[in-house]
């Protein structure tokens, strides 16, 4: 019988068809991550978007930009402390568009050095709250850690993303921060509200933000409050004077959700104040565009008319359109006596002192502006000179925490007027002594992010917590309750941009 050979061993062959298999897999892999992975700058953060620019949280290791090299180091040395004292400990990230892509549009009018001041006045709360001498207990300590969502808020998906991960093993509890009221704020106010994250807004006033049940609280005063009080002021100057005409100048670009509801807040409020308008539709225009300083032009025309002149005017839009507004109405030639009232973005109009052209109030504008009839005043979040009137007593927390600025030596007392230092101070506090009496009477009790909400909850409900803005309650949707705002004037004088003129309330 015919028995065939046993054909030859194919092992050989059939294991080098899998080594040629998993090397062509390594490759493919090393090639997808390089082409479509995103490239690391450092741990915690990664390029991101058509800039590249580094997003992400980091502990003050990384320096998103230059402006925030020295508080990145202090905020890294502290939160290095902390890690290294062996008490328990919490997470609270600051958020804020702390980068910026060259030749990208300006998506919003916050410069980079109110970023750093805003940062600075959260890194000294966290010093604040971590010294057992202040008065604030002891345990957890506090970590500060930086998130940068990229220009104009524009990464915030994988920023909420990596966020939302560190609220378990790496002890995040809570959010605060966030810039301004942009379409990508409330997306990623949105997504955190989702993932039940308490967060605590500095200077956002866009009432979109508010929610019932709320997981998002600020310690910013929402523009229909700001409204409330710019329409009772106007009315009482329309009252003593039956010909001081008012009209209302607006940006209607529709995604920014600050003008939208400063807008729809100031004719409700001007309504039920009995506020009379000069035009039922008021002057408008659109931000963002080329022609944007031609249609200003073509409205302070309108208001500065001899023959009928406004005496007010309402201006429902940013601080950095406010910019152009003005080089309209000091232009050479022109004059006009008029008083500007505003929102709390109208701090903005000195923001980047040292652009050129449209984007800064400098030069010959500042000296038009001198010598010409036109008054600024806003409704600001804070002021250093309100603070007495607010503490009248003993108690005020504002001189510790200028000394603590001023030892720091983070800048003087002029970069404290605008109060955003104070602002970014104040959401870090509140995260910070809700995340103690999450932790009980004895500092021991195990934090996390569903303790610090329900300690949010009932800030206001039995005392108040002495912020440097005011004393802060939360009312059922996380606004401040019963919190006045400062009266500011915006002046061209060198000597300080930011003049307290009184203390309001909505």
């Amino acid at each position: 019988m015919y028995v065939p050979p046993r054909p030859p061993s194919r092992r050989g062959l059939w294991a080098a068809v899998t080594l040629a298999v998993v090397a062509c897999l390594v490759l493919a892999g090393v090639w997808w991550l390089g082409d479509d992975g995103p490239e690391r700058c450092a741990e915690g953060v990664w390029k991101r978007g058509p800039g590249q620019e580094c997003v992400g949280v980091t502990d003050g290791s990384y320096v998103f930009s230059p402006e925030l090299k020295k508080v990145s180091e202090k905020i890294r040395a502290e939160n290095r402390r902390v890690e290294e004292s062996g008490d328990p400990w919490v997470a609270v990230a600051y958020t804020e568009p702390m980068t910026r892509r060259e030749g990208g549009p300006r998506a919003n009018d916050r410069g980079p050095e109110v970023v750093r001041q805003a940062i600075e006045g959260a890194y000294l709360a966290q010093r604040e709250l971590n010294d057992p001498d202040s008065g604030h207990g002891r345990t957890p300590q506090i970590k500060l850690l930086l998130a940068n969502s990229g220009q104009g808020g524009e990464q915030w998906k994988p920023l909420v993303e990596q966020l939302t991960t560190m609220s378990g093993d790496e002890r995040l509890v809570g959010v605060a921060g966030f810039g301004q009221s942009l379409e990508t704020t409330k997306s990623a106010v949105d997504a955190l509200r989702k993932a039940e994250i308490p967060m605590v807004g500095a200077t956002v006033a866009a009432d979109r933000l508010s929610a019932e049940k709320p997981v998002f609280f600020r310690v910013s005063s929402p523009n229909r409050d700001q409204t409330a009080i710019a329409a009772k002021y106007l009315k009482g100057r329309q009252d003593a004077d039956p010909r001081f005409r008012v009209e209302v100048v607006k940006d209607i670009k529709h995604d920014d959700s600050y003008n939208e509801s400063l807008d729809q807040d100031f004719d409700r409020a001007r309504r039920a104040h009995g506020l009379k308008l000069e035009t039922a539709e008021g002057q408008s225009f659109v931000s963002g565009s080329s022609s944007t300083a031609t249609a200003l032009a073509a409205i302070a025309d309108t208001v500065c008319r001899p023959e009928r002149p406004v005496k007010a005017v309402y201006f429902a839009g940013r601080g950095r359109e406010l910019k152009l507004f003005l080089q309209a109405l000091t232009a050479p030639g022109r004059s006009c006596e008029l008083t500007v009232v505003s929102g709390s973005s109208a701090v903005g109009v000195f923001f980047d002192p040292q652009a050129k052209g449209s984007l800064a109030v400098a030069g010959d504008v500042l000296t038009r502006w001198k010598h010409s009839g036109i008054k600024v005043v806003y409704t600001a979040y804070a002021h250093p000179d309100a603070t007495a009137k607010l503490y009248p007593r003993d108690g005020n927390p504002f001189r510790a925490f200028r000394d603590a600025y001023h030892d720091a030596r983070f800048g003087g007392d002029q970069e404290l007027q605008n109060g955003q230092a104070m602002m970014g101070h104040d959401a870090v506090l509140c995260l910070g002594k809700a995340s103690r009496l999450a932790a009980g009477p004895q500092g021991e009790a195990a934090v996390d992010a569903a303790g610090v909400r329900n300690m949010l909850l009932q800030v206001g409900k039995r005392s108040e917590l002495p912020g440097l803005s005011g004393r802060i309650a939360f009312d059922e949707q996380g606004n401040p309750k019963r919190k006045p705002m400062a009266l500011v004037e915006l002046s061209p004088a060198e000597s300080g941009h930011y003049v307290y003129r009184g203390t309001v309330s909505p």
